[in-house]
């Protein structure tokens, strides 16, 4: 399997497009002192349980990227220890991945970042269809590199001291977009669990990512069009089920609590999505979250 998926997406758009987080991640672990212990994959003492629902929803409950940031560093320090992390989202357009939008932490180099940016955020031809590796978390080491095509990566990672990447890339809210994770120098000691725990962590962090900037978007549409709030362009009914998709209720729950049919629910979906100009759940949840 080629790296390439990953390091795709490791591109620097331009500068008014990066986020970057003042404080490096790599300080958070370079003290055993000030680093908290490391949950279990799948902890078993009741204390353990409660750290990890409190992470992972401070994470889906963030409203600002910078919120976002300082919960994923937080995240991290708890459950996948690294040095850096990067999300990278992008378009695939004729085969080939651009990224339009970089997150990552102050600390990553933007010498290294650079060696890898293309015209425009064009990322280099792959060997593989991205889109075929999507929800697929994967963990690549430098030295795994081995083909002509990888060894160009290979060279750029030794130079910036990158000896690991776990990584997953998953489906953006339009058609033939993504967003890829991406967790640089993934401590040793975890190295045989990085999979599984990426598993967790990625689609909190895909979720959240989504709802801020969709919840940015809708703002935008709406300050544009000089519209009210979303509940002023809803009826009682509507605005009572998209309270209940803020709170991340199925159609099926959303029936059973109101006493009406999934298939009203699906209706009333279609009315709120089209009268918000909203194109996922998502979408409606980050604009209700805020009112």
């Amino acid at each position: 399997m080629s790296f390439l998926a990953g390091s795709a997406l490791l591109r620097a758009p331009t500068s008014g497009l990066v986020h970057t987080l003042r404080a490096p991640l790599a300080a958070v672990y370079d003290s055993e002192r000030n680093s908290p212990p490391v949950l279990p994959l799948l902890p078993e003492a009741n204390q353990e349980r409660l750290s990890l629902v409190r992470m992972l929803t401070a994470i889906a409950s963030v409203r600002t990227i910078d919120d976002l940031k300082l919960r994923t560093q937080q995240a991290l320090a708890m459950y996948l220890p690294c040095e850096h992390f990067i999300f990278a989202s992008g378009r695939i357009r004729a085969h080939r991945a651009f990224v339009y939008n970089l997150i990552h932490t102050d600390a990553m180099s933007e010498e290294c970042l650079s060696e890898i940016v293309g015209n425009e955020g064009l990322v280099p031809p792959l060997d593989i269809d991205l889109a075929e590796h999507y929800g697929r978390p994967k963990f690549t080491t430098t030295c795994d590199l081995k083909t002509p095509t990888e060894c160009i990566w290979a060279d750029i990672f030794r130079r910036h001291g990158i000896d690991n990447v776990a990584w997953m890339v998953l489906p953006g809210l339009q058609r033939n977009t993504f967003t890829g994770y991406y967790f640089v120098n993934a401590a040793a000691n975890i190295s045989h669990e990085n999979k599984l725990r990426m598993t967790v962590l990625a689609p909190y962090l895909h979720i959240a990512l989504n709802r801020v900037r969709g919840s940015k978007q809708l703002r935008e549409q709406q300050n544009d069009r000089g519209s009210p709030q979303a509940s002023s362009l809803l009826s009682s009914r509507e605005t009572e089920i998209a309270r209940w998709v803020v709170r991340g209720k199925t159609n099926w729950e959303i029936g059973q609590i109101l006493g009406i049919s999934d298939k009203t629910v699906k209706t009333h979906m279609q009315n709120i999505l089209s009268k918000l100009h909203a194109s996922s759940r998502a979408q409606i949840a980050a604009l209700f979250s805020d009112e």
